[in-house]
């Protein structure tokens, strides 16, 4: 019988406006499966589970990558599975470019950040600080969600606004919205075997990018019909069991 030991540990990474909530139930769905899951409140986001968590010492992939390993670190976790959504997915590509021996082999990429940000959108993406936070949870929920979302649009509103409700402060989210739309994935160099999760109807990911930063990393890519790049709110089963499926 496999046991909880056996398994290896999960460790989670939030994208930008989001905190653990949003991942919560695809936690719960591997919590029941025996397996130990992390998922901290990286900033912006406020700490809400009153963790013991590191100092993120500036909004950078470099810096990002060393709040990851220090968390891993200090809570002792062997060499897990690093799982990023969004922005997350940054985290986890500079993670498994900087310290790699710190985590395990497989690594995950959900709604993958796979091409950089128009160049126009990039000073404007920051300024959302400054707008009331309801308004941009739905404006942002309404563009990103895909056919599957729409149907449960006043859930997944309710959850984007629990995500963001609260950040560390007004400079570090624009700060993390600026990284956020510096990079993609492919500006990282790593060996891992690496798979790649996206709706079809990700607005912000093209399939044919999507699939080009893949073959970068001879990663597996999954698609998920009739979803948008908050996969994570609209099918967080199916994913879940997506992510099993590979484990």
């Amino acid at each position: 019988m496999t046991t909880k030991k056996e398994k290896p540990a999960l460790l989670f990474v939030h994208g930008f406006r989001g905190n653990h909530l949003g991942l919560f139930d695809i936690i719960q769905n591997f919590e029941t499966l025996g397996y130990e899951v992390y998922c901290p409140d990286i900033p912006p986001a406020f700490n809400t589970q009153d963790e013991a968590l590191p100092r993120l010492k500036d909004f950078t992939a470099d810096a990002y990558a060393t709040w990851l390993a220090d968390y891993i670190l200090n809570n002792k976790i062997d060499h897990p599975i690093l799982i990023g959504h969004s922005m997350g997915s940054l985290t986890v590509a500079a993670t498994a470019e900087k310290y790699p021996n710190l985590i395990h082999q497989k690594v995950f990429f959900l709604s993958p950040i796979s091409e950089p940000t128009p160049k126009f959108l990039r000073p404007i993406i920051p300024l959302i600080a400054f707008v009331p936070n309801k308004l941009v949870c739905y404006i942002v929920t309404r563009y990103l969600i895909g056919t599957l979302g729409k149907n449960q649009l006043p859930k997944i509103l309710n959850l984007t606004y629990q995500c963001a409700k609260k950040f560390t402060s007004i400079p570090d989210e624009i700060k993390a919205a600026k990284f956020s739309v510096s990079h993609s994935i492919s500006d990282f160099n790593f060996n891992k075997d690496c798979y790649f999760i996206a709706g079809t109807e990700d607005k912000l990911n093209r399939q044919e990018q999507t699939k080009k930063t893949a073959a970068k990393y001879n990663a597996k890519v999954h698609f998920i019909k009739k979803s948008g790049h908050l996969i994570n709110y609209e099918v967080p089963d199916q994913l879940s069991e997506i992510i099993q499926s590979y484990l």
